[in-house]
Parts: structure tokens; C-alpha cells; sequence
């Protein structure tokens, strides 16, 4: 009986574990004009270097896809895509480079 609680423990762990994956890390662009920082919660704040402008949005991973969109404006989204772990490209040839963990 104790294996059976074991393992049963050791699955609910897993599963928890990889419901809380996401994205890590802050990613800024060729010019330093914006930056991401990406939270495991969903969470990502877009800081833009011109006007010290801040907002925080939520994120969605699909496949090689990051779909950014705004909590308080139905249909306003973004979509990146990873070129690698640490490339992400965006729309009009924006790339941004992850520069911290």
C-alpha cells in the first residue's frame, strides 16, 4: 500500500510540475528599444526604453508560438515565434534576444 501512495504522490508532483511550466527569462530587442520579461505564471511585462511606458500581459504557448495579448482588451494579441531558445521573432522582422534568466 505504501508504493501505491508513493507513486500516486510522485505523479500528482509531475503533473503539478508541468502545469507551471511556461516561459522563463527577459528577452530585449536588437536596439534596446523594448524588453519582455516572461513569468512561469503567464505573466509578461513589456517595458518600452522610450517613455519608461510598462504594461503587463498575459502569454499563451502553442508549438513554436507565443501569442501575448492584453487582459483588459478582448481580440489585442501579438504573436512571436521561437526561432530558438533563445531567439524570439516577432511581426516586421523585430527579433528580440533573450539577455537574462
Amino acid at each position: 500500500m505504501t508504493i501505491l501512495r508513493t507513486g500516486g504522490l510522485a505523479c500528482l508532483v509531475l503533473l503539478l510540475a508541468a502545469c507551471g511550466s511556461g516561459m522563463q527569462g527577459t528577452y530585449e530587442d536588437a536596439m534596446g528599444l523594448s524588453r519582455l520579461r516572461f513569468d512561469r505564471d503567464g505573466s509578461v511585462v513589456q517595458t518600452a526604453a522610450l517613455g519608461g511606458v510598462e504594461v503587463r500581459l498575459r502569454y499563451e504557448l502553442e508549438d513554436d508560438r507565443v501569442r501575448l495579448s492584453h487582459p483588459d482588451i478582448d481580440g489585442a494579441a501579438l504573436v512571436l515565434t521561437h526561432v530558438d531558445e533563445n531567439t524570439l521573432s516577432g511581426p516586421m522582422g523585430v527579433t528580440y534576444r533573450r539577455v537574462a534568466d
